[in-house]
């Protein structure tokens, strides 16, 4: 199954040029963002000015926190300036980069893995989590920055649904913390992380409301371990959390494996039951219909039975002559 690129989070400022010189650059700048993008793209800068707008005054709400100052974002305008400018190869499956030191968003703004409406969302999520935490964002494990971007942004999809219903149902299922300071590198093992990581901030907030995240962030900024914030925040410990988040998983997915396996056993069933049956009414037409054929053919002229009626019939006409003579 082919997986959209994925959006990750880089915690070290990443090598390499911001921009290539090579490239004609334009800048537009509003309320809360200064934009770099290369000439001729000014209706992707705009597109990426209204939906950086637009999330931040989403994510202010949500996260009860408004960055002051300018966020730089820079697009990007092909898969080699992107690459150029990371230091990550064009075959890998990147194309946004949120640094948490600098604060700088980074989009491959080309289109041709995803639009800069999808990209932004997720990396201003970074952005404001790592401002509002400050030194204290690398307590956070990996699961958690990625389960938030993902989930306050929006980013999740149908193929994302089949995915984690698929690594749930065949065992692919790894401990939250197996992917709390490292994501596997190979594409599927990846991209199951990130469906994982939503998948566990998603049950968080529904089942402890999202209130919880905000007190987990207030007590990593009082200097406390994440297992200590997580604890103060839900009651739970980290690996106690992990195994009802995945005890939740296998009801949700397996126990609805089994049920849509039921009802298409039963579908099943009521369809073979369906065709007996007209068979059945089928069978009955027919038999009445040659009944009912028997009924209605005239029955043969037999010689017996005209003779019969012709000896009745001299009977009585003899016996007239003799009542006449």
């Amino acid at each position: 199954m082919k997986r959209l690129p994925v959006l990750i989070l880089v915690l070290l400022i990443l090598a390499g040029r911001t921009v290539r010189a090579d490239v004609s650059w334009r800048t537009v700048r509003t309320e809360h963002f200064i934009i770099h993008y290369a000439a001729g793209a000014e209706s992707t800068a705009d597109r990426a000015r209204a939906s950086a707008e637009k999330w931040y005054s989403i994510l202010s709400a949500k996260l009860k926190f408004a960055p002051v100052g300018i966020t730089p974002i820079y697009l990007y305008p092909d898969r080699p300036t992107f690459s150029d400018a990371t230091g990550f190869e064009p075959g890998d499956p990147i194309v946004g980069i949120a640094h948490t030191r600098t604060f700088r968003v980074r989009v491959d703004a080309s289109g041709g893995f995803a639009d800069v409406e999808h990209i932004i969302p997720h990396e201003l999520v970074h952005v404001f989590v790592s401002r509002r935490l400050r030194g204290y964002a690398v307590r956070l494990p990996l699961w958690m920055h990625e389960g938030l971007a993902k989930y306050l942004a929006n980013d999740w999809s149908g193929p994302d649904v089949d995915l984690l219903s698929d690594a749930a149902t065949g065992g692919g299922i790894m401990p939250l913390q197996q992917i709390s300071r490292v994501f596997p590198t190979d594409d599927r093992g990846r991209s199951i992380a990130y469906v994982e990581s939503y998948s566990a901030v998603r049950y968080l907030v529904e089942k402890y409301s999202f209130q919880a995240i905000l007190d987990l962030f207030t007590e990593l900024e009082k200097n406390s371990t994440f297992d200590t914030a997580l604890f103060y925040s839900i009651g739970q410990e980290p690996a106690k959390f992990d195994q009802e988040w995945r005890d939740f998983l296998w009801e949700k997915y397996n126990l609805a494996r089994w049920t849509r396996f039921g009802s298409a056993v039963a579908w099943i069933v009521m369809a073979i039951l369906a065709v007996l049956a007209f068979r059945s009414r089928l069978m009955r037409k027919r038999r009445k219909a040659l009944e009912m054929e028997e009924e209605e053919r005239p029955r043969r002229w037999r010689p017996a039975d005209s003779n019969r009626g012709a000896l009745n019939r001299g009977d009585t006409e003899s016996t007239d002559d003799d009542g006449n003579g």
